[in-house]
């Protein structure tokens, strides 16, 4: 049995394809065998969510929020046990309802149906199963609306595969007829004995259709106020071993699935979806991440207005960095004579990024606060060695040899831009007062960025005055990361920062590879780095089977030292090419994986980011992981011990619970 539909084409496809017209079973099996390898066969157990990420929702909306919950609760689920199955989100429906005992499908006392299913799981082994999603507490009229709704889903489906059968009948019945050259009598005696099949048909589809169950689901609804009605509730869907033990009790079939009707039921409700656009987790990544930039240009546009002076305050993805480089740019287009800026940050490949970014205007100058103290003093310093007084007074002997050459025109700037302002220590802010030529003048800028939950190099013994603190204008708007990660990110976060998701693109899950062995005393060194290189050499094979860049994917490690090491290794043990994060800026290489510590990485941002053992047991460096986490655009990738996923997901309930978190 096929679906016997034809898919007619306005145009080509591309400059070699010369199909005009092709088979939708065609048409969606080509697309799932490219997206989905190996779903044909039945050793392979793998669950497929459809589309791979869940639509872009307002934060508001608690009906799209309750089927997030249980978006996300399947795919956990079924990645945890291996479920053969695809599992596809809003399928709508519109089918023809009518009876098939007259004959063919062409016959009268139909009807038409429309209607959207929430979840369709097509399952290698339960075969297909209907789930209707309500947000109410309450059973009562919501559990009954979603019985209805569950009815038509399997009617839709019923009358579909009796219509498939009967089309293919009649194909078959026309041709045997055709062949035998039949007289009017022998005609009709063969249509008496199609109409007997027809009735056998149908009854045999409806049996069929008995073991294809469907279930109410009531994620914000306990049990005991079901009624004693059959569904998915509360307790049976928040936590993954919940959910596993109600799958296991609710889930049987006394055959199993063919795998003919496994093959028709994927392409059916498959199809619809992904002949829109494509699945693969390279365009998904690209799509979010143009969704993502869009936003934040949308977002921040209204904040380049002409304010001269401004401290501005932010966490981390609220587009700081994007607001400096627009500013800087707008302001760096209209400078008069020899009028210069100077835009500061703390990280040196932030640095570069940003010196790159203005590589055309002649009068910008990018220092690190470190090399611009450096150029006051006139000597080098290693800073490594020195003691966090000795780093201070060196910024207090700074800002003394410029108030004694206040007229010196080589160390002012008309206009003056600073990123990471957190990470400086020392009376840093008075050094860029006396940077800042003629001060007073209205149109000259001096805009302060700082992140108002962390400070990477200090922990909480930050140099921004208390004062400037309270006046920054806040941006706690975050619009550089998808909900998932943000979600992730947001259990680091203080309270008193009041951040909040400036958008509903959801994104991919966060992805955890918890299976590195857990460091302890009699384990070598090397032997964790290998296993640890390992996994992150897997997931660089399976992004790469799947169209993401390797430029997109960096790689962070908790210090330096680490990160040098997981490069040596990817390069020498697997020959995957690498870049530290200065190399990438200077010489950008598409065929490079970035491996670098998340401190160096600061300010920095890829679409996909793997993380390799962080400090999640840390309290200590929770902003350290915080750091890391939103340092990503799309995809997250954490590499860890299981014992340090379950510390980081205790430490999160305990957030919740009001642990007093240090904070500005």
């Amino acid at each position: 049995m096929d679906l016997n539909l034809l898919i007619e084409r306005t145009a080509q496809l591309n400059l070699s394809c010369d199909k005009h017209h092709q088979c939708f079973d065609e048409e969606v099996s080509e697309w799932i065998s490219n997206n989905c390898p190996d779903w044909k066969k039945p050793n392979v157990r793998k669950t497929y969510m459809i589309p791979p990420t869940f639509p872009d929702i307002q934060p508001d909306n608690r009906g799209d929020l309750t089927e997030k919950d249980v978006f996300d609760m399947l795919q956990k689920f079924g990645n945890k046990t291996e479920q053969p199955m695809f599992v596809v989100h809003s399928h709508k429906f519109h089918e023809l309802f009518q009876s098939l005992e007259k004959g063919s499908v062409k016959n009268d006392d139909a009807y038409w149906c429309r209607g959207e299913t929430d979840f369709v799981i097509v399952h290698r082994t339960f075969g297909v199963i209907f789930l209707q999603v309500k947000a109410a507490d309450k059973t009562a009229r919501a559990y009954e609306k979603a019985k209805e709704q569950l009815e038509k889903d399997q009617n839709s489906l019923t009358f579909l595969l009796k219509r498939l059968s009967v089309s293919e009948l009649d194909r078959k019945g026309e041709k045997k007829m055709e062949q035998l050259g039949l007289s009017e009598p022998e005609r009709k005696k063969e249509d008496k004995k199609k109409q007997r099949i027809l009735k056998e048909l149908g009854r045999k589809v409806e049996e069929e259709m008995y073991k294809y169950p469907g279930f109410v689901v009531m994620p914000n609804c306990p049990r005991d106020k079901a009624g004693g009605r059959p569904g998915c509730f509360r307790e049976d869907i928040d936590s993954a071993e919940h959910f596993e033990e109600w799958w296991q009790k609710n889930m049987h079939r006394a055959e199993e699935f063919s795998q003919d009707m496994y093959e028709l039921m994927a392409i059916w409700f498959v199809g619809p979806r992904v002949l829109k656009e494509s699945c693969l987790l390279g365009h998904v990544v690209d799509r979010n991440h143009s969704k993502l930039i869009k936003l934040t240009m949308d977002q921040l546009g209204i904040m380049t207005g002409d304010v001269p002076k401004q401290d501005i305050a932010g966490p981390a993805g609220s587009g700081k960095t994007w607001l400096l480089l627009e500013k800087a740019k707008q302001v760096a287009g209209k400078l008069r004579g020899n009028e210069r800026i100077l835009i500061m940050c703390f990280n040196k490949p932030l640095s570069l990024y940003l010196a790159n970014e203005f590589r055309r205007f002649t009068n910008v100058v990018v220092k690190t606060f470190v090399s611009l103290l450096m150029d006051i003093c006139e000597e080098s310093v290693n800073l490594d060695v020195l003691s966090d007084y000795e780093k201070k007074k060196l910024v207090d002997d700074c800002v003394q040899k410029l108030m004694q050459a206040y007229s010196d025109p080589t160390y002012k700037y008309e206009h003056v831009f600073v990123d990471e302002g957190q990470d400086m220590y020392g009376i840093w802010m008075d050094l860029v007062t006396l940077l800042h030529a003629d001060s007073d003048e209205e149109r000259r800028y001096r805009w302060v960025f700082f992140d108002n939950n962390q400070s990477v190099h200090f922990g909480s013994k930050h140099s921004i005055p208390q004062k400037t603190i309270n006046n920054a204008k806040l941006m706690n708007k975050v619009v550089r990361n998808t909900a998932n990660i943000f979600q992730c990110s947001q259990k680091c976060l203080s309270a008193s920062v009041g951040a909040e998701l400036a958008h509903g693109i959801t994104g991919l899950p966060v992805k955890w590879l918890d299976s590195l062995p857990a460091s302890t005393p009699w384990l070598p060194y090397d032997y964790y780095l290998q296993n640890g290189v390992e996994l992150v050499r897997q997931e660089i094979a399976d992004l790469d089977s799947k169209l993401v860049l390797r430029s997109d994917i960096v790689v962070l490690t908790s210090d330096k030292n680490e990160g040098f090491n997981v490069r040596t290794e990817l390069a020498r043990r697997f020959n995957i090419p690498v870049q530290n994060a200065e190399q990438a800026i200077r010489n950008p290489d598409r065929s490079c994986i970035t491996v670098d510590s998340i401190r160096r990485f600061e300010g920095l941002e890829r679409k996909v980011v793997i993380l390799f053992d962080p400090p999640l047991d840390d309290e200590r460096s929770m902003d350290l992981n915080y750091v890391a986490m939103s340092r990503c655009f799309c995809l997250l990738v954490i590499v860890t011990t299981r014992e340090k996923r379950r510390s980081y997901e205790e430490f999160t309930l305990e957030l919740r619970e009001g642990r007093q978190w240090p904070h500005y």
